[in-house]
């Protein structure tokens, strides 16, 4: 399984992309079984022994990873895979380090991590802009197990409030400022396994249309076969078709608003999305209905583990987010492995 891209799929990365190219910062693993996942049935016990499978094969898959970090001078610092390692098992405590502690010990004993990396050292590279990009491409890298056996991603975000009890929906929707005291994640999902193929973190007030072009165009060039994209209408404009339109993906349910008209150059793609949802609205809504998918990951994410951020930086309330879709695909993998 390689990350490596055509020359047609270079074109349109150049063309679309824009400031959302980088180079990544993992290499391909060497030591880790990266088989795809083609039978997407679930192991009926996989809950019973979740949190023993989750350590064991997070542990194993970073520690198969190459970060690039050799270091030539100064003090020694952690070691990286063991400061990854300990954020996976103390996002999955909820960021409590006492409860991870034990876990850390055993592994220590096991010979997994070589260090415990202390609180305020974990702390420290929360609030690194490096160990985000790490996260983002940890995240696609899990999804990649079912680059065979998936054509459907479906696309949407949620807002975690950064600090407790600031309210529900109700509460936070009637303020002036609604979603000022929050951070946004902006997720695309598979739709069969329901894994996350690509997240992004954000402030709260941010659209979600400007996130599109990157949770899609990342997922295409991760390997997968899109065939078809499903999307609220937060994400609908005409750039968000032409866009489709240039990787090949056909199927294109972006929700539409009431008064949009089919009038003016918009694109082959978004004249055959808004016929489809007006003269056919049955055939839209049989394959529109499974958006709702991405709602119960949302809810899973923040079930699991908490509905609101506790670390106070912009960058470690970043990488917080983003630990917990991480933790929550390597749940999921586990169910299937």
């Amino acid at each position: 399984m390689n990350l490596t891209m055509t020359d047609k799929q270079l074109k349109i990365n150049d063309e679309f992309f824009g400031r959302w190219n980088k180079q990544t910062t993992l290499t391909k693993p060497k030591e880790f079984d990266f088989e795809p996942i083609k039978d997407l049935e679930p192991n009926p016990r996989a809950l019973e022994f979740e949190k023993k499978n989750f350590i064991e094969f997070a542990s194993a898959f970073i520690n198969s990873m190459d970060f690039n970090d050799e270091q030539e001078r100064g003090r020694p610092r952690c070691n990286l895979k063991d400061v990854i390692i300990s954020l996976c098992i103390m996002s999955y405590n909820n960021l409590s380090y006492r409860r991870t502690m034990s876990d850390l010990m055993e592994l220590k004993s096991k010979e997994i991590i070589k260090q415990i990396p202390k609180k305020t050292s974990l702390h420290k590279y929360m609030n690194s802009k490096y160990i985000r990009s790490i996260i983002e491409d940890l995240i696609q890298y899990t999804s990649l197990f079912f680059v065979d056996s998936e054509n459907t991603i479906i696309c949407d975000s949620t807002w975690l409030a950064t600090r407790m009890y600031t309210g529900g929906y109700k509460t936070v929707y009637c303020r002036k400022y609604p979603l000022e005291g929050s951070r946004k994640l902006h997720l695309s999902i598979l739709k069969n396994s329901k894994v996350i193929s690509c997240a992004k973190a954000s402030e709260g007030n941010a659209h979600d249309s400007p996130f599109f072009k990157y949770l899609v165009g990342t997922t295409f060039k991760n390997g997968f076969k899109l065939s078809t994209i499903l999307a609220d209408s937060g994400y609908q404009s005409v750039e968000s078709h032409k866009f489709c339109g240039v990787l090949g993906i056909k199927n294109v349910f972006i929700d539409f608003r009431k008064n949009v008209k089919l009038t003016g150059n918009k694109g082959i793609v978004w004249r055959k999305s808004l016929r489809l949802f007006r003269e056919h609205p049955k055939i839209w809504k049989e394959t529109y209905r499974y958006r709702v998918l991405i709602e119960s990951v949302n809810s899973a994410i923040k079930r699991k583990q908490k509905n609101y951020l506790r670390m106070k930086n912009e960058t470690a309330q970043d990488v917080e987010l983003l630990l917990m879709a991480l933790v929550y695909n390597f749940t999921i993998v586990c169910k299937y492995i």
